[in-house]
């Protein structure tokens, strides 16, 4: 059985509730960052959809809870919500969307103040790593 989000919910149960019941979907993803839109569907602001991927896992618990839950911003395509910068997702799963572009891009303007790229530890010391290592090698070619 699959999780039950709002829009998938059989009439009646949870989907008797009304919209001012709704709760956000879990959190999920790297360190919580992101919202479940589905049960294999984890998207977050600055790191994007995980699709069947291990961050989306815990979507699954959805089905062990009573209430039904909605995540995203706006309604968009065929029963889905903005779930990022550009992609809308339903609970099974996400395309592109040219409509959803248009809140996020505001959102990561406020809230970031300048326009580094946010990186976690692994891939910022990977990142860092590369930088070394492309430097020492200029050093030595022009040595």
């Amino acid at each position: 059985s699959s999780a039950c989000y709002f829009q998938n919910c059989p009439r009646g149960g949870k989907r008797a509730m009304s919209d001012t019941e709704l709760r956000q979907c879990l959190p999920c993803g790297p360190g919580g960052k992101g919202r479940c839109f589905g049960p294999n569907i984890c998207c977050a602001d600055e790191l994007g959809c995980f699709v069947g991927t291990a961050e989306a896992l815990r979507c699954q618990e959805e089905n062990y809870l009573p209430s039904p839950c909605q995540s995203g911003q706006k309604p968009c395509g065929s029963g889905g919500r903005c779930a990022t910068a550009g992609v809308c997702c339903s609970d099974e799963s996400c395309v592109t969307e040219p409509e959803c572009r248009e809140g996020f891009l505001r959102l990561t303007r406020a809230r970031e103040p300048s326009n580094a790229t946010q990186l976690d530890g692994p891939a910022r010391a990977l990142l860092l790593r590369l930088v070394q290592m492309a430097g020492a090698r200029e050093s030595v070619d022009s040595a």
